[in-house]
C-alpha cells in the first residue's frame, strides 16, 4: 500500500511538472504603427500618425515600426517579423533598422523567396544576366533575429517607404 501511494504521488508530481513545462512557452505579438514624416520650416522632423483617413501625397515618406513583444514565459527563438511594402510605395534603401537583427532580407515576389540582395534577370544582347534588383521593386522585408526574444521583452524594427 505504501508503494502504491508513493507511485501515485510520483505520477502526480510528474503530471504537475509536465503541465508547468508545457505552459512555459513564448507568446509573441506584433504591432504595426505607421507615421508620415513631415518637415517644418527649419527642417525638423515631425511624425504624423497614419490613420484610415490619411491622404498620402506623392513624394511623402512613411516610417513603419513593428514592435514584437514576448508576453510568454520562455524565450522566443527564430523570430522573423515581416513588413509589407504597400502598393503605390517604394522601399527607401538603407532604412531597415538592424539593432535587433542579424540581417535584413528582402522579397520581390510577395514573400515566396528572400535574399539580402534579390536578383532579377535582365535580357541583354549577350543573353540573360542577373543583376541586383532596385529597392523600388521590393514587395516585403523581414528581419532575421540575432538572438532570442526574452520573456516579457519587446523589440522594435523599422523601415521607410516613399509614396509614388
Amino acid at each position: 500500500m505504501i508503494r502504491l501511494k508513493s507511485a501515485v504521488a510520483l505520477v502526480a508530481l510528474f503530471a504537475a511538472f509536465g503541465t508547468a513545462a508545457a505552459s512555459a512557452r513564448p507568446n509573441v505579438s506584433l504591432q504595426l504603427d505607421g507615421k508620415v514624416i513631415e518637415r517644418d520650416a527649419k527642417g525638423a522632423e515631425k511624425l504624423v500618425p497614419v490613420t484610415s483617413d490619411t491622404g498620402f501625397k506623392p513624394g511623402e515618406t512613411v516610417r513603419y515600426v513593428i514592435v514584437a513583444s514576448n508576453r510568454g514565459s520562455s524565450a522566443a527563438l527564430n523570430l522573423m517579423p515581416e513588413g509589407k511594402i504597400p502598393a503605390g510605395t517604394a522601399y527607401e534603401a538603407g532604412t531597415a533598422s538592424l539593432a535587433a537583427a542579424a540581417r535584413v532580407e528582402f522579397s520581390i515576389d510577395g514573400g515566396k523567396t528572400w535574399a539580402a540582395k534579390p536578383l532579377i534577370k535582365v535580357a541583354t544582347a549577350n543573353g540573360t544576366v542577373e543583376k541586383p534588383a532596385d529597392p523600388s521593386l521590393y514587395t516585403m522585408l523581414r528581419w532575421v533575429a540575432s538572438g532570442a526574444l526574452a520573456p516579457k521583452a519587446s523589440v522594435s524594427y523599422s523601415y521607410q517607404v516613399r509614396i509614388k
